[in-house]
């Protein structure tokens, strides 16, 4: 059964559907949310969508790193990522007022 779990990434609030354990999703927006500030805190990007973009890319390459023997597991992880890239830049265009 599908639920909803609310999660705060980036000072962004997201409602996540999920089939999966909902304390794996708070864990996983943990540890973005963990990677966003530090980069933030770091005063060389300021732009959220590069933040996010960023990530991304960092957990993707610790992934592939790991379980290179796992084709579909890795495509699956692949199209996840490329979604949250997706999502970030439309976080991005979003006009704040």
């Amino acid at each position: 059964m599908s639920e909803s779990v609310e999660v705060m990434v980036g000072g962004v609030k997201l409602n996540i559907n999920t089939d999966d354990d909902p304390s794996k999703v708070r864990a996983a927006a943990d540890l973005v949310q963990e990677q966003f500030a530090a980069l933030k805190q770091s005063g060389t990007i300021i732009d959220t969508s590069k933040i996010m973009a960023l990530i991304a890319l960092n957990l993707a390459d610790e992934l592939l790193s790991h379980d290179k023997s796992n084709p579909e597991l890795m495509q699956n992880m692949i199209s996840t990522l490329d979604q949250a890239v997706a999502q970030a830049e439309g976080l991005a265009n979003v006009s704040l007022r």
